[in-house]
C-alpha cells in the first residue's frame, strides 16, 4: 500500500448541515446511509475497516473483509474506499439498529454467527486512492468515474457502489416515502479534504436524528429493569457539557442490560452537566464517554429533545466530538414550511405537503361506508402476492401506503405483517366501536416481535392526512398540548399496523369526556410459575365479591399471562374516583384471599405463588390493551373477552389467537360490548371505595 495515505491518520471528509436544497447541475445527490462510516484500506494481502475515530472494525465484519480481499486479488491492485457498512433493507439505505448489535462484538464465534444471520454490506461512495494514484485532489466527478470503472459490472452483493443522481427532488421524494434519515448532496467539482467538515458536502436531514453523549441514567420504575432513562448531552464550543433531555424508549431487555453494565463502570459522584437536570427517579452520574444515536420528534422551545428514542451505541465517534447540530430541512420535509426546492418534480410535490392543523375532537373523514373490510382484505392479499408493497384504497379518495407485508412479524416461521393487517381488518367491525374516540398509545415493533420496540405517545410529524388525530392536553400537568392518534376508523387502525403496532392500547376515556373514566380496570398479573388456572380461580372469586356488592363487570384475558376485569362506571366519574374504586377492590381481594392475591408492587416482595392485583392504570393518559387486540407473542394470542361460564380451570390463553378469534366472534358476537353496555349505578362508588 503506498504511504501517501496512511490508515493510522487518514480521516474521512465530513458533511456540513444543509438548511436548503442546492440548485443547479453542480450538485449530485446520494442516500444518507444508516450505518457505520469507514475508510476501507484494501490490498490483496490485508484489509482494514477504519472508523471515523480511527478504530479498526475489520474483525467485526469478516464477510466484508473477505469480499474486499477477493476483489483486490481480482483487480490486482490496492485501493482506499470511503463508504458505509450497512444492514440493508428493502427500500431503505440501511437499518442501524440491526447493524449496531454487531459493532461491539468480540467473540469470534458470535461474530461468525452474526455474519451469517445478519450479513452486512459495504456501500462505497468515494475512491481516495487506486494503485499508486492518490485521488483526493481530483474533483468528485473524476473520483466517481474511477470508482465506477473499478467496480465495473460487479453485481450488487456484499460490496456495492452508492446511488448517485443529479435529480435531487426525486431522491428526496423517494426518501420521504420510504422514511430515510436523509440525503447527502455533494458539489461535483470539489476535491476530497480529509478531516474537514466542508460545505461542499451537505447533509439534508429529513428526520430528527443525532448523536449525544450519556451523562447519567435514572433508576428503573415499576417492572422495568436495569435503567429507567439515559440522561443525554453534548459539548458546546466552550467545552461545557449541556443537558438536552432523557431517553427511555427504544430498548430491548438485552440492550438495557448491556447499557447498564457499560455505564456502571463509568459512575462518578457528581453530575458532569453544566447544569444538573432534575429527575423523577434517582440519577446515577457517569463520565461522559458513551456516544449514542437517538431519533426524536423535534426540539422544544426550551432547547430539549421531544420524545427521544434510543437507536444504538456509536463507539465509532469520540464523545468530545459530539456537538449540537443545527436544524436541517426537517420542518420543510414534515410540511411545516412552504419553502420547497425550485423546479420540484410532481413526485416531490405529492409527498411534501403541508399538514392541516388539527383541532380537538375534529374528525378526519371517519365514516368508512365507502370501503368494507372485505374489500380491504382482498387488496391486502393482492398486494402481498405482488411483492408486499402497495396502496390500499378505502373509497372517497382515501388511501394508505403499506409495505413489507411479507415480513415475518411473529418469529421467522410465524405470521407476517400481512397476516396482522388482515386480522385487524376482519375484526374491525367489533374493534372500531371499542376504540372509537379514544386516544391511542403505540408500542411499535418495526421488525416484528424479535426486533427492538419503542413506545410512541404523540402522533408523529408525518401522519397521512386521512388518519385521525387530535391535539389534547398532556398528562403531565404542564399545560403542554400533544397531537395524538385517535381510534375509530379503518384507515387509522391499519396505519397503526403499518407503523409496526401489534397491540392496540387505548385510554380509559373518550374525546368528549377526557377527564372522566368509562370504567375502572384491574389487571391480574401472575408471578413466575403461577399457572393460568390459578388466575382464573382468582377472577371467579373477584366476580363473586363484586356480585355480593351489586356490581357487574366484564372480563377478558390479557393475551399474555393474566386477566383484565373492567367495572363500567357512572357517567362523569373522575379518574380519582375510578382509581379509588379499583384500589379498594384490590385491597379487599388481597386481604380476603392472601394466598392468591397481593397488592405489593415490588416483584421481589410478593409472596410466592400470588397474583398481583394491579389497580394503577386508572389515571388520565394511562392505557390498557383493547379487547380483540393481538399481543406480541409467537402464538399471536389475543386479548379475548370471556363469559362467566367459560371461567373454568380448563380455560387456556392460547385458545384465543389471530387464527381463532374471527370465527369466535362470528359465533359469540361482541361479548365485551354486551358486558360493558350497562353502567353501574352511582352508589357503587361508596360500596367498596370511600366517598370523597
Amino acid at each position: 500500500m503506498p504511504r501517501a495515505l496512511s490508515p493510522a491518520s487518514l480521516e474521512p471528509m465530513y458533511a456540513s448541515i444543509g438548511n436548503d436544497v442546492p440548485r443547479g447541475r453542480d450538485w449530485t445527490f446520494e442516500p444518507k446511509y444508516d450505518g457505520m462510516r469507514v475508510l476501507a484500506h484494501v490490498s490483496p494481502n490485508r484489509t482494514r475497516l477504519i472508523t471515523r475515530n480511527l478504530k479498526d472494525k475489520s474483525a467485526q465484519f469478516p464477510e466484508i473483509v473477505e469480499a474486499l480481499r477477493r476483489f483486490a486479488s481480482r483487480v490486482a491492485k490496492p485501493f482506499i474506499l470511503d463508504g458505509e457498512v450497512v444492514a440493508l433493507e428493502r427500500g431503505r439505505p440501511g437499518h442501524f439498529q440491526t447493524l449496531q448489535g454487531r459493532m461491539h462484538l468480540q467473540s469470534p464465534a458470535e461474530i461468525a454467527a452474526r455474519a451469517k444471520s445478519n450479513p452486512a454490506t459495504l456501500v462505497a461512495f468515494d475512491l481516495l486512492q487506486e494503485g499508486d494514484d492518490v485521488l483526493i485532489q481530483q474533483p468528485w466527478t473524476e473520483r466517481r468515474r474511477r470508482l465506477e470503472r473499478l467496480f465495473g459490472r460487479t453485481r450488487p452483493g456484499t460490496l456495492r457502489v452508492s446511488e448517485s443522481t443529479r435529480t435531487g427532488n426525486r431522491m428526496i421524494a423517494r426518501a420521504l416515502r420510504a422514511g430515510w434519515e436523509g440525503v447527502i448532496t455533494k458539489r461535483t467539482d470539489a476535491p476530497y479534504v480529509p478531516g474537514a467538515r466542508s460545505r461542499a458536502w451537505l447533509k439534508l436531514k429529513l428526520q430528527y436524528r443525532a448523536e449525544f453523549v450519556v451523562g447519567g441514567f435514572t433508576e428503573p420504575r415499576n417492572s422495568r429493569e436495569f435503567i429507567g432513562s439515559l440522561l443525554l448531552g453534548y459539548f458546546d464550543e466552550r467545552g461545557r457539557f449541556c443537558y438536552v433531555g432523557h431517553s427511555g424508549g427504544g430498548f430491548t431487555r438485552a440492550s438495557l442490560e448491556s447499557m447498564y453494565h457499560r455505564l456502571r463502570r463509568l459512575e462518578r459522584a457528581k453530575s458532569p452537566f453544566e447544569v444538573a437536570p432534575r429527575t423523577n427517579e434517582k440519577a446515577h452520574w457517569v463520565v461522559p464517554k458513551v456516544v449514542v444515536e437517538v431519533k426524536f420528534g423535534e426540539w422544544t422551545t426550551a432547547g430539549k429533545l421531544r420524545q427521544p428514542i434510543f437507536l444504538g451505541v456509536r463507539d465509532d465517534k469520540d464523545a468530545r466530538d459530539v456537538h449540537l447540530e443545527r436544524e436541517s430541512v426537517q420542518r420543510w420535509a414534515h410540511g411545516d414550511s412552504v419553502r420547497l426546492p425550485s423546479r420540484r418534480s410532481s413526485a416531490a410535490a405529492s409527498v411534501v405537503r403541508k399538514r392541516r392543523a388539527p383541532t380537538r375532537g375534529r374528525r378526519r373523514r371517519q365514516d368508512d361506508a365507502g370501503a368494507s373490510a372485505a374489500s380491504v382484505i382482498e387488496q391486502l392479499e393482492r398486494i402481498e402476492a405482488d411483492g408486499g408493497d402497495g396502496v390500499l384504497e378505502f373509497g372517497r379518495g382515501r388511501t394508505l401506503d403499506v409495505s413489507s407485508l411479507r415480513k415475518p412479524f411473529f418469529g421467522a416461521r410465524g405470521k407476517t405483517k400481512g397476516d396482522l393487517f388482515r386480522y385487524y381488518a376482519k375484526v374491525s367491525p367489533y374493534l372500531l366501536p371499542i376504540i372509537k374516540d379514544r386516544p391511542l398509545i403505540l408500542k411499535r415493533y418495526p421488525n416484528g416481535i424479535d426486533g427492538p420496540f419503542f413506545y410512541q405517545q404523540n402522533a408523529g410529524a408525518k401522519v397521512p392526512v386521512d388518519v385521525r388525530v387530535a391535539t389534547l392536553p398532556s398528562d403531565g400537568g404542564t399545560g403542554e398540548r400533544v397531537e395524538r392518534i385517535i381510534g375509530g376508523d379503518l384507515v387509522t387502525l391499519l396505519y397503526l399496523v403499518q407503523l409496526g403496532t401489534i397491540a392496540i392500547h387505548t385510554w380509559l376515556s373518550r374525546l368528549k369526556t377526557l377527564e372522566y373514566a368509562d370504567y375502572s380496570v384491574i389487571d391480574l398479573d401472575p408471578g413466575d410459575g403461577v399457572p393460568f388456572a390459578r388466575v382464573v380461580d382468582l377472577t371467579r372469586r373477584i366476580l363473586a365479591e363484586l356480585d355480593r356488592s351489586g356490581i357487574h363487570a366484564a372480563t377478558k384475558t390479557s393475551g399474555v399471562s393474566g386477566m383484565h376485569i373492567a367495572v363500567p362506571l357512572p357517567a362523569r366519574t373522575t379518574f380519582d374516583r375510578a382509581a379509588a374504586l379499583a384500589s379498594a377492590i384490590a385491597e379487599h381481594i388481597s386481604q380476603a384471599h392472601p394466598s392468591l392475591a397481593t397488592t405489593e408492587r415490588r416483584v421481589k416482595d410478593r409472596p410466592r405463588g400470588t397474583i398481583y392485583v394491579d389497580a394503577l392504570q386508572n389515571a388520565y393518559g394511562k392505557s390498557v390493551v383493547s379487547a380483540y387486540s393481538i399481543r406480541e407473542r409467537a402464538a399471536a394470542t389475543v386479548s379475548a373477552p370471556v363469559e362467566r361460564s367459560e371461567l373454568r380451570s380448563t380455560l387456556k390463553l392460547d385458545s384465543f389467537t389471530m387464527d381463532t378469534m374471527p370465527a369466535r366472534l362470528a359465533r359469540t358476537g361482541d361479548v365485551w360490548a354486551a358486558s360493558l353496555k350497562t353502567r353501574n349505578a352511582a352508589r357503587i362508588m361508596s360500596t367498596l371505595a370511600a366517598d370523597e
